[in-house]
């Protein structure tokens, strides 16, 4: 079997491409290479600043699209996917469980089409892999923290993934279109769960405009 994979942008490091396992469903394959992808990046942190890279997610024989793993997953593990992920009634998320998997998750989150006022915030117990399932919108991060006042946003599409390691100040929007993601948490805590998120202090720039080469800020 072709297995699936992770390429990233960035091979400064020798992480470029990262394999999973040899998992025959997609649930325990795309959770292979996500949690594969988390531990070489933590074993590389050494109490450096968070690490964020973004690449692309190759599904080998899994799939044909990810849009159509992201079928599959809903098909073979129905979950209850609910409006409201971390406040927002523009995002509805669900998350699946997998025994060989102990104290991780994949979380399924939807934005609607207009979706932009998820503020900034940080993960401060957890990393994350995502893997962009269908449509296409922006992630925004801070490489430097709040600290630093530099915030950056990356056009982000089907197929593409961004994964980072805790403590990145960062968030999602989706200006004109529906975004679908595939949430690796790295350990998981439910979405009630105080240690799921905390906000920024800074307020998302209302200036952002997008635009297929990426994004201007004003």
């Amino acid at each position: 079997m072709n297995a699936m994979r992770a390429v990233f942008d960035d091979s400064n490091d020798g992480n470029r491409e990262v394999r999973g396992g040899e998992a025959v469903a997609p649930l325990p394959a795309i959770m292979s290479v996500a949690r594969r992808t988390l531990n070489r990046f933590s074993a590389n942190a050494n109490g450096a600043a968070p690490q964020f890279r973004k690449g692309r997610i190759v599904l080998g024989s899994m799939a044909p699209s990810t849009s159509i793993l992201a079928d599959q997953l809903l098909r073979a593990h129905p979950i209850p996917v609910e409006p409201g992920f971390e406040g927002n009634p523009g995002i509805s998320g669900g998350a699946w469980r997998n025994d060989e998997d102990e104290g991780n998750a994949l979380v399924y989150l939807r934005f609607s089409e207009g979706t932009v006022d998820l503020p900034l915030h940080v993960h401060e117990y957890s990393d994350r892999f995502i893997a962009v399932a269908d449509g296409f919108g922006l992630f925004h991060y801070m490489p430097g923290g709040e600290a630093s006042g530099e915030l950056r946003s990356v056009v982000v599409q089907a197929g593409d993934i961004v994964a980072f390691t805790r403590g990145l100040v960062h968030t999602f929007t989706a200006p004109v279109s529906d975004l679908v993601l595939l949430s690796y948490h790295a350990p998981y805590f439910e979405f009630e769960d105080p240690r799921q998120f905390t906000l920024s202090k800074l307020p998302l720039r209302d200036k952002l405009t997008w635009c297929p080469a990426g994004v201007v800020s004003g």
